[in-house]
């Protein structure tokens, strides 16, 4: 029976066979290998939730709206909108596509998901976010701990909405395994890509994160010793968290990195050689969004990007007072960066001055 239902299966995601006739054909193999009802009402209810998936797939409208909802739900866990509104819109614009781009529009309405419209072909896959190294020593927690629609069961139910997404997310692909031929390939292929910046993180750190296939923990092995994430310095975990992306083919030219403040946890050095591969990254294909305080970072980042023959591809954006009180706008400042840097540095220049403070205490 089970090769017959691996053929089925094959044929339902061929597309050779419709959602109809697999139920039928699911019915008469239940009926003809003679199994309890209970099993044949779990294998009918499994049916109609493959139908609702794939009428979901026929509107992508929809499907997207639903999955973002799910999500924004677990992100922010309150209204949508920023206080004193109740509505707006997200526009996210691939120009990557044709001449004419492609856009993914989400209007909210009375703090809700309303309206979604996807107009062109999307070249982005996946997006992940980074918010901070220093989770890497429970991600196995923060994977069992997923929240909304990953999964059934008693593991899928169990505190299912207690952290956000992103974390969740995170864990299950830093955490990445898989059996299946055609994953195995991609993570070769990946490794092959950016293989220079595997050997140059190596060399940085001193090792490799490698995750256990049996109990799904991570460990960094350095000079053959096994050191649990928790006994790791959070600068070579931020390393390790790339490292580990790389590994499990969640950077490419279709999937969108997102790191919130990746100097938080690094020294000036170690920044510097994080800039560099980040651009490495951008010169590669790869999409990049990074938020930073950091004027090592940022010069960082125009240092290499100019080096590297990317800087085209590279902008900058400065959160600025918008005309609405309470409420910031990005502007763009990639040909005025002096004016990053003179905000950055403003707080540094009210305590340079030591020997007037002390004198003013005379």
């Amino acid at each position: 029976m089970l090769e017959n239902l691996a053929a089925l299966r094959d044929s339902l995601m061929d597309g050779e066979l419709s959602v109809e006739k697999f139920e039928k054909e699911i019915a008469d193999l239940a009926w003809s290998s003679e199994l309890s009802a209970r099993t044949s009402a779990m294998i009918r209810n499994r049916c109609n939730k493959i139908s609702g998936i794939l009428d979901k797939l026929a509107n992508p409208g929809q499907a997207v709206k639903s999955e973002f909802d799910l999500i924004s739900k677990s992100e922010f866990q309150e209204p949508l909108c920023s206080y004193g509104c109740s509505g707006g819109m997200i526009l996210f614009h691939d120009d990557t596509t044709d001449e004419f781009g492609s856009n993914v529009e989400f209007h909210i309405n009375d703090n809700k998901i309303g309206e979604t419209l996807i107009n062109g072909e999307i070249s982005i896959d996946d997006v992940t976010y980074i918010e901070s190294p220093l989770y890497l020593h429970i991600l196995n927690t923060l994977r069992l701990s997923r929240p909304m629609f990953r999964g059934e069961g008693v593991l899928g139910s169990i505190n299912r909405d207690n952290i956000p997404y992103h974390l969740a997310d995170m864990a299950e692909k830093l955490l990445g395994q898989t059996d299946d031929l055609s994953e195995l390939f991609d993570q070769n292929y990946n490794t092959q890509v950016f293989g220079q910046q595997l050997e140059s993180i190596a060399s940085i750190i001193g090792g490799e994160f490698v995750v256990d296939n049996k109990t799904r923990k991570m460990s960094f092995i350095e000079n053959d010793h096994d050191v649990p994430t928790v006994s790791v310095a959070s600068g070579i975990k931020s390393f390790g968290v790339m490292q580990r992306l790389i590994r499990t083919n969640c950077i490419s030219t279709s999937k969108i990195l997102i790191w919130d403040e990746p100097e938080i946890h690094l020294h000036p050095e170690w920044q510097i050689q994080f800039c560099r591969l980040i651009i490495e990254l951008v010169s590669l294909g790869v999409p990049v969004v990074i938020s930073s305080h950091s004027p090592y970072f940022i010069q960082g980042l125009r240092y290499f990007a100019s080096a590297m023959g990317v800087e085209k591809d590279v902008k900058y954006y400065m959160a600025v007072d918008s005309e609405n009180p309470g409420l910031s706008r990005f502007k763009e400042v990639s040909e005025d960066l002096n004016s990053v840097f003179s905000l950055l540095a403003a707080p540094l220049r009210e305590i340079m001055n030591v020997d007037a403070v002390r004198n003013s205490l005379k």
